[in-house]
């Protein structure tokens, strides 16, 4: 299990996860959920995830692979060349599904659920900065100046805080220390997740 959580306010987005994986009780390790792209003075891209780590890295593979292919072919479609977050996140979805296409059944066999979550969220150039969750089947939902936070993972010891708290008007560093108790409050009640923290706080433009 694991926790990502990402905030939206007006001056721009934070997003956290810890870095905790488990198979058993003893087998625990850490391993980070989060990976930042950039492309300088065009777009910064933050990625969480959450859920099985071997489909979770799967989807990481087939994005580097396109990313790398791009390097000699330019117009191949990669996840640092959409024309916006919209588009990056189908882009996304559609690397998810590949995956399942190749996982799923042997997957299923071995009585193993397709769980596999991400938060993609950042800016491209002059647009807006959004922040969406994208489930197992590759679709996606965005956080809005209404629900301006998205959660993957273990959730609910994090979430009243955010609830009672904070909101789409709140301050860029007020957001970090919101995120901050939230995850706290997560290791606090659950060993599945724990530190080290993971922390990216990106102001707008």
């Amino acid at each position: 299990m694991t926790y990502g959580l990402s905030l939206h306010c007006r001056e721009g987005l934070v997003f956290l996860s810890d870095t905790r994986t488990s198979a058993g009780v003893d087998n625990v390790t850490t391993h980070s959920k989060m990976r930042v792209y950039e492309v300088k003075g065009q777009r910064v891209l933050c990625l969480l995830s959450s859920g099985n780590l071997s489909i979770t890295q799967s989807v990481m593979a087939f994005i580097d692979r396109d990313i790398e292919k791009a390097k000699e072919n330019p117009n191949l479609h990669n996840l640092l060349n959409q024309p916006n977050l919209f588009e990056t996140v189908h882009y996304l979805g559609q690397r998810i599904r590949e995956v399942r296409r190749v996982d799923a059944d042997s997957l299923d066999r071995a009585g193993i659920s397709f769980n596999s979550n991400f938060i993609l969220g950042g800016q491209i150039a002059e647009q807006s900065p959004e922040i969406y969750q994208i489930y197992p089947e590759g679709n996606a939902i965005h956080a809005s100046r209404e629900s301006p936070f998205l959660q993957i993972g273990e959730l609910k010891y994090g979430k009243p805080i955010l609830d009672r708290g904070f909101n789409y008007e709140t301050s860029l560093s007020d957001a970090v220390k919101f995120g901050i108790i939230s995850i706290d409050a997560t290791m606090k009640s659950n060993v599945a997740v724990g530190p080290p923290i993971d922390i990216l706080c990106y102001e707008k433009d």
